[in-house]
């Protein structure tokens, strides 16, 4: 069972979004148009319909495009602003991602330098006798969550969890692979990449777990989850162009330094995924 499964959003009292909202059901009715193009039967096309049908295809994709950028800027607003969210002064966007980033990135360090029996003891977790990695990934994401429920926390906990689950797929329940893994990524310089995909994901919770059920209701489950989709994809697509390698090593994770890397990354990301200021 993959580990986002643990994580169930109950979150009530949401304010109204209207440009977001519509952004997001626009780039569903680009998936909508294109399904009913595709299931057109190829034999009874003519030469001409299937030039029409590629001329609609390409706006189409023009106009899923400009839906895509809108939500994200639209995101951005709803959350006070690029500088508000990056520094963590907006109520709704940042401040659980920058939490669970600098819990993240302090626990792959300490791995890194003391091994990860030592700390786990550190976060309480005890002795690593007859516990599996998915023992410990609970105990992690019980340490990495917040004890609110809030939309920005609860985006938080499930970009953990998806992060925790790309290892286990490289893993699997194996506690000395597991702590390989995670020392290879800090040794190699990979610590930032993690942390980049990890604001992907948060960013993307944002989105979906406000507007999945809506968009469900209005085009149905498949539309709705290739709507997803597409925006996942495009969001960890322009977060691989970073792809650094820069050596974070010896940051103080839990100090000055690290908050500052973590807001230098996540800014790096925000900045990609939006032109609104």
């Amino acid at each position: 069972m993959g580990t986002t499964q643990r994580i169930i959003p109950g979150v009530t009292g949401e304010p109204n979004w209207g440009s977001l909202s519509r952004a997001i059901t626009g780039l569903a009715k680009t998936v909508e148009d294109e399904s009913k193009l595709d299931s057109h039967v190829e034999d009874e096309k003519t030469p001409e319909i299937l030039e029409n049908e590629s001329k609609q295809f390409v706006k189409i994709i023009k106009r899923r495009e400009k839906h895509l950028q809108s939500t994200f800027d639209n995101l951005i607003r709803t959350g006070g602003g690029k500088s508000s969210i990056i520094s963590g002064r907006s109520k709704s966007f940042g401040k659980g991602g920058r939490k669970s980033a600098i819990k993240i990135s302090s626990f792959f360090s300490g791995v890194s330098q003391h091994g990860v029996e030592r700390e786990l003891n550190n976060i309480g977790f005890g002795s690593l006798v007859g516990k599996s990695v998915d023992d410990i990934i609970n105990h992690l994401l019980m340490y990495m969550s917040d004890d609110s429920s809030g939309m920005d926390e609860v985006a938080a906990s499930k970009a953990s969890c998806e992060v925790f689950d790309e290892i286990i797929e490289e893993t699997g329940d194996d506690v000395e692979k597991f702590e390989d893994y995670i020392k290879n990524v800090v040794d190699n310089n990979l610590l930032e990449n993690v942390l980049c995909r990890f604001f992907g994901f948060y960013i993307f919770e944002h989105l979906s777990q406000r507007f999945v059920e809506k968009i469900d209701q209005q085009k149905g489950k498949s539309i709705s989850m290739e709507t997803f989709s597409i925006i996942k994809e495009d969001i960890l697509g322009r977060i691989e162009i970073l792809n650094t390698q820069k050596s974070v090593k010896n940051i103080d994770w839990s100090g000055k330094e690290g908050h500052r890397e973590i807001e230098n990354i996540f800014e790096s990301i925000i900045n990609i995924i939006s032109n609104d200021d």
